[in-house]
């Protein structure tokens, strides 16, 4: 349970920052000061949502042997399902990135709640690298 405050705080300190930065900061921040700090608030957030998302399946899915997958898409835990559907809303890429480290882990495992925060941010990390010096030079 510990690491349910970890994830929280993550997510209470990306908004937070994106809040300070977009809101109450945006005149005294250039065009390029404010994307290069994306990722003062984009990863604490990214951690916690993968975390509390694992962590509400860890809890969630009891001693059934069913795959995380299976679990949110049953529709036993009706939140879980609305998030996935909302995320899938947003966009394939970011559906796709979500689903990724939940597939990879077993729940059983230990601290398998904490290992798909870090894996799923280290995919989101790694996509908006790629945005950023791939895609976003030539916009």
């Amino acid at each position: 349970m510990k690491l349910t405050y970890v994830y929280l705080a993550g997510i209470a300190t990306g908004i937070g920052l994106l809040i300070y930065i977009y809101l109450f900061n945006f005149d005294a921040m250039s065009e390029t000061e404010m994307v290069n700090s994306v990722l003062y608030w984009y990863v604490p957030l990214i951690f916690g949502i993968y975390g509390i998302i694992a962590l509400r399946i860890k809890n969630k899915i009891g001693d059934d042997e069913m795959s995380p997958l299976k679990f949110i898409s049953s529709g036993k835990d009706g939140l879980l399902l609305a998030l996935m559907i909302l995320i899938g809303c947003g966009g394939l890429v970011g559906f796709v990135l979500l689903l990724i480290p939940l597939s990879v882990f077993k729940v059983k495992a230990p601290n398998f709640d904490l290992k798909v925060a870090l894996m799923g941010t280290g995919l989101c990390v790694l996509l908006l690298w790629g945005f950023f010096y791939l895609m976003w030079p030539s916009l």
